[in-house]
């Protein structure tokens, strides 16, 4: 059965993408720090939430009043969304408070699932973000261990919520590493990377398309800027 497509709503995006994400996938967007990765999630949920799409937001290393912050400084006012329950934005990080004491010693995918699903459900959502995806990854097992937790964990999420999903991941200041452990970018639908990059004498942002499954791209890298009130547009080719 062919699926539909979940525009995206990054400007110069989606018709590079056969018009959009294939719905009710999983796909991570990768960056350093300051390439635009919440930037791209909130546009992400902006133009579901514009199409009548609910969204839940999973906010782990960063408050909700922050994210609200970060949205209003780019012109984005999210109150509207919450106060009618369009919108949920997720405080996660009590939620590993345990864990991390040692009180327990991973998180549980299908309670972790079942607890987004309440959320999902009692919204009616169509769209989510986990941002970022790695702390919710606990396990210290082998390589093949941390394989199946994070294969199960992605999988679940889309065969159980229904909702095309974004999972942000922070690479390190000139890494190649797309992910923490290195194999959450082999399970995932697409990888979209972000990156920052020296022109001559200046940086500049550039947006690379370098997975979609089911989607015929070219690899072609695409500068950015990020313009209050419409987030991130591309621009030419690097």
């Amino acid at each position: 059965m062919k699926r539909g497509r979940a525009a995206t709503g990054i400007e110069g995006l989606d018709g590079l993408i056969e018009g959009g994400l294939q719905e009710q996938k999983a796909y991570l967007v990768c960056g350093e720090p300051g390439t635009g990765k919440t930037t791209l999630c909130l546009q992400f949920l902006l133009k579901g939430l514009g199409q009548g799409e609910p969204g839940v937001y999973v906010t782990i290393d960063e408050k909700p009043s922050h994210l609200i912050e970060d949205a209003q400084a780019m012109g984005w006012d999210l109150a509207a969304y919450l106060d009618r329950k369009e919108l949920i934005i997720l405080d996660a990080s009590p939620y590993f408070t345990n864990v991390r004491l040692g009180k327990e010693h991973e998180l549980d995918v299908r309670q972790i699932v079942t607890d987004l699903g309440k959320h999902v459900k009692s919204l009616g959502a169509r769209r989510l973000v986990i941002d970022p995806i790695a702390p919710l990854i606990f396990k210290e097992e082998s390589h093949a261990g941390i394989m199946e937790y994070i294969r199960s964990l992605i999988f679940s999420i889309e065969d159980n919520l229904g909702c095309t999903t974004l999972l942000t991941s922070h690479m390190l200041s000139g890494s190649e590493r797309m992910s923490r452990f290195g194999v959450e970018e082999f399970i995932v639908s697409g990888i979209v990377l972000l990156r920052i990059v020296r022109a001559q004498n200046r940086y500049i942002r550039t947006l690379f398309v370098r997975k979609m499954r089911g989607t015929a791209v070219d690899l072609i890298e695409y500068s950015f800027d990020i313009i209050r009130t419409r987030g991130i547009v591309l621009r030419q080719a690097v």
